[in-house]
């Protein structure tokens, strides 16, 4: 099958995810147009598919899902029977039912999964587990993926007759009731610069008052911890503790990459 271009379409606040994909496209070696989905304000822009495109689809996990937000976006591509990779990225606790969800969302959008990978990297928010990864060993992992992948897109004939691609995952999809931490200002570090409204996802810091988070809105993915360079963005240390003393010790065993392809 001849690929001419590869569009990658990415949902990254904590630039994890993003780095991932940039490891996987360096690795494929195809021309590339990227899409970072992440901010609001970048969502009204239409991705428009075409044929003979190699799509690549990644997203972390949230409790053992994607983000809703990515979700939907998903939902509003449509595909020419492309193929595409599905891409997990989770930090080192579980990546449960994510790839299953992406497959069947954008499967039902006109697209065929020939790849799917589940990649660790440091946790957005237990910052002490999967330190420094993705490190060499996750690389190579990444490489042999772009390896597999092109021997697969250079035997494929008729993509509509390839069987469905079994991935991790199973029906109903585990519900994810969202975290509890939830980054708070620290007001005489704030200097009111608005990175971090640009930067949230689901719009839950308001430009006339950056010093309020909506926490029906927010989704714990601290993009706005991350951006700020005064780092007037916190958890509750307290909280914080009680949640990462024990997630830390559930999940210090080293998880290695998985690809299914």
């Amino acid at each position: 099958m001849n690929i001419a271009k590869l569009k990658t379409i990415y949902f990254s606040p904590g630039k994890k995810t993003a780095k991932i994909v940039k490891l996987l496209v360096e690795s494929l070696n195809i021309p590339s147009e990227n899409y970072n989905i992440t901010s609001y304000k970048k969502r009204n822009e239409k991705i428009v598919i075409d044929e003979k495109e190699l799509i690549v689809f990644a997203n972390p996990v949230y409790g053992g899902r994607i983000p809703a937000i990515a979700a939907d976006e998903y939902k509003n591509i449509k595909g020419k029977n492309n193929p595409a990779v599905i891409l997990a990225v989770y930090g080192n606790g579980s990546y449960g039912d994510a790839l299953l969800e992406i497959q069947e969302i954008i499967e039902n959008k006109g697209f065929k999964v020939i790849a799917a990978g589940a990649f660790i990297a440091n946790h957005s928010i237990m910052r002490r587990v999967a330190v420094n990864r993705p490190d060499k060993k996750d690389k190579e992992v990444i490489n042999l993926f772009a390896t597999k992948i092109k021997e697969k897109l250079e035997n494929i004939k008729d993509i509509q007759k390839l069987p469905k691609l079994q991935v991790k995952g199973k029906y109903p999809f585990r519900r994810y009731p969202g975290m509890p931490l939830k980054p708070a200002v620290i007001i005489n570090k704030c200097d009111l610069c608005g990175a971090c409204v640009i930067n949230c996802p689901v719009n839950a810091i308001p430009k006339e008052n950056p010093m309020i988070t909506d926490k029906k809105k927010c989704i714990s993915c601290m993009s706005c911890h991350i951006i700020c360079t005064r780092q007037a963005r916190k958890i509750n240390v307290i909280l914080y503790e009680l949640c990462e003393f024990p997630f830390r010790h559930m999940y210090n065993k080293r998880k290695e990459p998985e690809f299914f392809i």
